[in-house]
């Protein structure tokens, strides 16, 4: 296959790309300062297929200027629902399909990815949009992916003690992520998309009662695209006594003060990934 390199050891910028059928999220750090230097969202009216979505990918690359200079690194982050967690010590590379088909519709067609995380010995087990990786293939050469799910319960569990029991939730665009970890170790991982503030509120307390958890004593932490004045915010406010906002294990300047506002707590697995 014939194609180009945007890849350059030599320079110190790193682009980490996020892509979901709800839209397409882009970062550029500079590497030698730990400055961010471009932090653009697009956020689509309704949910695309992946063919949609690489056309408007390809826009963006053709539309912003920083996304077309060479970088030190690339890395593409594949968000959907289809995706789940297995131990290593149960792990068999012959079942992917079987860790997939109980919860999701999958085709003959669809390629089954995995990535690791050390730190606990987990597999996360996945179905990247193939058509993605290989417009980036052409595009950049050499570039890495991985689901965006793997970088946030990484990053969690690092962040974990053996004593740390706590109820995170990750708000995406249209879609929300729970992850429980009790006593350092995950205990449940789940992604669900919600079209209303009921809905989100709906399956937080379920999932609560199927824990067997009590809202008034859980600590429950909110990442991603969600602030104080968000609707989502206020209803979980009115079931959950002990809700906070949490924080990635990353320490980066803003370039542009315009953007600051955008870096909170949003893109989490993005700005991780870095």
């Amino acid at each position: 296959m014939t194609k180009n390199s945007g890849i350059n050891t030599l320079s110190t910028k790193v682009l980490s790309v996020q892509v979901s059928l709800n839209g397409l999220s882009f970062c550029i750090l500079d590497s030698s300062e730990n400055v961010i230097l471009f932090l653009h969202e697009l956020t689509f009216d309704k949910s695309k297929n992946p063919f949609e979505v690489e056309q408007k990918l390809k826009e963006e690359f053709n539309k912003q200027p920083l996304l077309q200079q060479e970088f030190k690194k690339v890395t593409l982050l594949h968000q959907n629902n289809i995706c789940t967690f297995v131990p290593k010590s149960f792990y068999n590379e012959n079942n992917l399909v079987d860790y997939l088909k109980f919860n999701n519709k999958l085709f003959e067609s669809d390629f089954i990815a995995t990535d690791l995380i050390e730190v606990h010995n987990i597999m996360a087990v996945y179905v990247p949009f193939v058509n993605i990786n290989n417009y980036f293939f052409e595009l950049f050469g050499s570039f890495e992916y991985q689901h965006s799910s793997s970088i946030l319960v990484d990053n969690l569990l690092q962040q974990a003690t053996a004593i740390t029991t706590k109820l995170y939730c990750n708000i995406e665009n249209e879609t929300f992520e729970l992850v429980y970890i009790k006593n350092g170790q995950l205990q449940l991982f789940n992604t669900f998309e919600y079209s209303s503030k009921e809905d989100f509120i709906y399956y937080i307390l379920f999932t609560i009662e199927q824990l067997e958890l009590n809202t008034e004593t859980i600590d429950f932490i909110f990442l991603g695209n969600i602030g104080l004045n968000d609707n989502l915010y206020s209803i979980a406010y009115q079931y959950i006594r002990n809700i906070s906002f949490g924080s990635r294990n990353t320490q980066f300047t803003v370039h542009d003060l315009e953007q600051k506002p955008k870096y909170g707590y949003n893109h989490f697995s993005l700005l991780t990934s870095l």
